[in-house]
C-alpha cells in the first residue's frame, strides 16, 4: 500500500540537492515533491521506519530530521500537484 510521508529536515541534514540524491537513491521511494523550504512529500510502500532507516544509511545522523505520513486530516497551501500527489500517491498527469 502506497503512503504519503513528509519530511522535514534542518540544514544540517543536508541542502535541498543533497535530499534529492539521497531520496533518488533509495529504491523503494516511488515520487518525491518539494515546494517548500526543507521539506518533502514522499511516496512509498515503506513504512516510516523504514523509510528513516534508507535515509540514515544515505546519509550519516546529523541536525534534525522527522518522517511523518500525511494522512486525510490535513490543510493548507499548496499547488495542486502537491495536493494531488499526496491525496492519490501518484503524479498528476
Amino acid at each position: 500500500m502506497r503512503r504519503a510521508y513528509l519530511l522535514v529536515h534542518n540544514d544540517n541534514v543536508g541542502t535541498r540537492e543533497e535530499i534529492k540524491a539521497i531520496l533518488n537513491a533509495i529504491p523503494k521511494v516511488i515520487h518525491w515533491r518539494t515546494e517548500l523550504p526543507n521539506a518533502f512529500f514522499v511516496i512509498t510502500e515503506m513504512t516510516a521506519n523504514e523509510l528513516f532507516a534508507a535515509f540514515r544509511d544515505q546519509n550519516p545522523p546529523q541536525g534534525r530530521v522527522i518522517i511523518s505520513e500525511v494522512g486525510s486530516n490535513k490543510q493548507g497551501w499548496l499547488s495542486k500537484e502537491s495536493w494531488y500527489l499526496l491525496n492519490n500517491k501518484v503524479r498528476k498527469s
